[in-house]
């Protein structure tokens, strides 16, 4: 028999995103990959190191990438990356989750967020996701993950700061609230994290607290018997 444990580690806790990133934004920024793991039957979303293998954050609601970072591919961008295990998602090796990409390209219009109808998408080896319509993109969970889905927008689209919706959801857990990232596609960039401040003060919802996971953070303890 297999028993999981979730170990957190708190290190602090504080009432937002913007605070509990404050000091990356003003130090070289530290991205997380999509941590994916259960919490209270939810499939929940935090910031995951997979360099150390632990949730640095959970219930992080807010990624960024940039388009461009490598000049070979400028329109196409495979971070953040999906992190996590199947036992942090109380799952067997071999069990599926799926992406689902909310329909809907949103850019910067100077002052916020709103509709366009710039082509973006996600593609995970054949399967691929047009943002305008929206779907769902599947996962299999083994004992370590590391998954890189391929965003994408179109080579002809404006210079700006735009953002997607997702969810993630799975057989026998509660489908988890929205995540977004926002992308740059060629903006500069102290203009681009203004766009993402803004987003974490008008977009994602603060719900309670946010929890900081120092040290080990949240990792998986397996005990076989």
């Amino acid at each position: 028999m297999k028993f999981s444990t979730l170990l957190l580690t708190p290190l602090f806790v504080c009432t937002s995103a913007v605070l509990a990133d404050e000091e990356d934004h003003d130090h070289g920024e530290e991205h997380y990959d999509i941590g994916l793991y259960a919490s209270n039957g939810v499939m929940t979303v935090g910031g995951w190191d997979h360099d150390t293998e632990s949730m640095e954050v959970a219930n992080l609601r807010l990624f960024e990438a940039h388009f461009g970072e490598d000049p070979a591919f400028p329109y196409s961008i495979d971070e953040p990356g999906i992190g996590g295990s199947a036992d942090l998602l109380g799952m067997a090796p071999g069990e599926s989750f799926s992406m689902n990409l909310i329909a809907g390209v949103q850019a910067w219009d100077g002052s916020g967020f709103s509709s366009s109808a710039e082509s973006m998408g996600v593609s995970f080896g054949p399967a691929s996701v047009d943002a305008a319509l929206g779907g769902s993109i599947a996962f299999t969970a083994t004992e370590d993950f590391d998954l890189h889905p391929e965003f994408f927008i179109d080579s002809g689209a404006a210079t700006g700061s735009y953002l997607l919706e997702f969810t993630f959801s799975a057989a026998g857990l509660a489908t988890s609230e929205s995540i977004f990232i926002v992308f740059n596609n060629g903006m500069d960039d102290e203009l681009f994290e203004e766009t993402v401040e803004w987003a974490e003060a008008n977009i994602v919802p603060v719900h309670g607290a946010w929890l900081l996971l120092g040290g080990l953070g949240l990792r998986r303890r397996n005990r076989r018997g």
